[in-house]
């Protein structure tokens, strides 16, 4: 596995015509802004119509909805745009190496991260999903490495293609697959 902070834009693997599988961010990243925008205007609206009025509250619910909520909305659209999960097969079509995989991270505007990792690395997949996540789709792949050190890519629009991917199992096959 390796883990580096990319100083140029990561290349594919050598001879690979494009990837097995791949995903970016999920819609849901945006649901904190929505509700801290929904409960801070009704706090706002609360507030307003309480008699006697509450100026006090009233004006830091505004102050939250004002500035709190595009803090959280840029964040999220920062990260739906840096955030990409490929998985590339490792050799030349018709190889023995094509049918190894390879999972390719890009991730972080903060702490901008790089992460390749072959298939024969990895010790189990798992696909994790928030309730937002299980009614609308989406998810996390969490992955054991065989070193016992662990990953967790959150906030994918396409966790089970990239599990599936990297495991070689059929898309009817369960979210979870334990490799080796």
């Amino acid at each position: 596995m390796h883990m580096n902070r990319p100083s140029a834009p990561d290349l594919p693997p050598s001879g690979a015509s494009g990837p097995l599988a791949s995903a970016g961010a999920h819609w849901t990243i945006y649901f904190p802004a929505l509700v801290v925008a929904l409960v801070w205007l009704a706090v706002f609206a609360w507030a307003a119509l309480h008699e006697p009025p509450l100026a006090g509250l009233r004006a830091l619910a505004l102050a939250v909805v004002a500035l709190g909520t595009p803090v959280l909305a840029f964040a999220a659209a920062l990260r739906a745009r840096l955030l990409s999960v490929e998985i590339w097969p490792r050799g030349r079509e018709g190889t023995q190496a094509a049918a190894e995989r390879e999972l390719v991270l890009r991730d972080g505007f903060a702490r901008p991260r790089s992460l390749r990792v072959g298939a024969r690395e990895i010790a189990s997949i798992r696909i994790r999903r928030s309730l937002p996540q299980r009614l609308f789709g989406g998810g996390a792949l969490e992955i054991k490495m065989l070193s016992g050190e662990r990953v967790l890519i959150a906030d994918l629009d396409r966790p089970d293609a990239l599990a599936h991917a990297l495991a070689v199992t059929p898309a009817h096959a369960p979210v979870s697959a334990k490799l080796r």
